[in-house]
């Protein structure tokens, strides 16, 4: 059912009043994020999980990396581009079996691939209006990486320090393994049982099951444990005096402050890395729906909500089929005038402030 409600009244001024992030980088944030990584060459990290056609949040994510790459390059001393965590390990499929909850993930269900032609749709419109170069990094590849199996020996070493911090409710290392024969997977690793060289995982199906660190590119995580291994790989290549480059990242405000400093800055100093290594985080304003809560594509693509808004804010594909090219334009345009304005920036926007910009019906 949709609710009638009065039309919001506003009298059409945009308003930004300072405070925080906002009164300290008022006027130039570019000039002071080139100054701050340690290596020309800048990867701009962002990250999707392709279960859905991108939304208006991740269309606002994927523009800020863009101009800030772009607005980086102006700068003769750095060099930007952009990578795509693709995110494919997420859930396409959830069931219970023996009282557990278990998942198919979205490569191996195959859903993955049927979204991510619109992602390289959306970043390649981009490359073409900044001239940033990108590449997609799906997890296997990311796990692929030698520094992985470093970081997930020092990772269950410190089990009982970060279970805990992690995963409050059931204080487990959710680092997940699907089944090599028919890809379920333990969400919660209940049935995990963690040695210091391997992790033996249990099939409701086909029993138990070794895999060893080394073979890292087989590895899930849940959200906050990969929040961490991502920001320890990143600082890893930072330090590698064979990389040429150094990582920034670009995610959502929904997760900044409490959830950054308990489940990662936190963490990290725990188990003995440096916090002050790990990359700059660059967080996107939220957009929000009519109560002031996060526009959710989950909530769109698993109960069908926000059937009051037009659909091109809640679906790329709709976006796109409405807009074309220009409205991409038109979208990054007004990202990257936050970006060039600081003060614009760090704020939250409602979906009726794009309705404006784009249109209503």
């Amino acid at each position: 059912m949709i609710y009638k409600m009065n039309t919001i009244k506003h009298d059409g001024l945009v308003l930004y009043p300072l405070g925080g992030a906002s009164y300290v980088y008022e006027q130039d944030l570019v000039g002071y994020l080139a100054s701050r990584p340690p290596r020309k060459n800048i990867k701009i990290s962002i990250g999707a999980q392709p279960n859905g056609s991108p939304h208006l949040g991740t269309l606002v994510v994927f523009s800020l990396a863009f101009a800030l790459a772009e607005l980086l390059n102006r700068q003769k001393s750095r060099s930007a581009n952009v990578t795509l965590e693709v995110i494919d390990t997420a859930p396409a499929k959830e069931l219970v079996i023996e009282g557990l909850r278990y998942q198919i993930n979205l490569r191996d269900s195959g859903q993955a691939d049927i979204f991510l032609a619109q992602y390289d749709q959306l970043l390649n419109t981009l490359k073409k209006l900044t001239g940033v170069g990108f590449t997609l990094r799906r997890q296997s590849e990311f796990n692929s990486q030698l520094t992985i199996p470093i970081i997930l020996k020092k990772v269950v070493e410190n089990e009982t320090v970060l279970a805990p911090l992690l995963d409050p409710k059931k204080k487990k290392l959710k680092i997940r393994v699907p089944c090599p024969n028919c890809g379920l997977t333990d969400k919660d690793a209940e049935k995990n049982i963690i040695f210091r060289n391997c992790i033996v995982s249990y099939c409701p199906k086909h029993g138990k099951f070794k895999t060893y660190y080394k073979n890292s590119s087989r590895f899930e995580y849940n959200t906050p444990l990969r929040n961490l291994i991502r920001a320890l790989s990143y600082s890893a290549d930072s330090a590698d005096p064979k990389r040429d480059f150094c990582w920034l990242r670009v995610t959502g405000m929904d997760y900044a402050g409490f959830y950054q400093e308990e489940l990662l800055y936190r963490t990290v100093s725990l188990i003995g890395y440096r916090v002050d290594k790990l990359p700059i985080i660059l967080y996107a304003p939220l957009i929000v729906d009519w109560s002031g809560a996060k526009l959710s594509k989950s909530l769109y693509v698993k109960r069908g909500a926000y059937k009051y808004l037009p659909a091109y804010l809640v679906s790329y594909e709709h976006f796109y089929e409405r807009f074309g090219e220009k409205g991409i334009a038109k979208l990054y345009n007004e990202v990257k005038s936050w970006v060039e304005n600081p003060y614009k920036l760090f704020r939250a926007y409602s979906v009726y402030y794009f309705m404006e910009v784009f249109g209503y019906d």
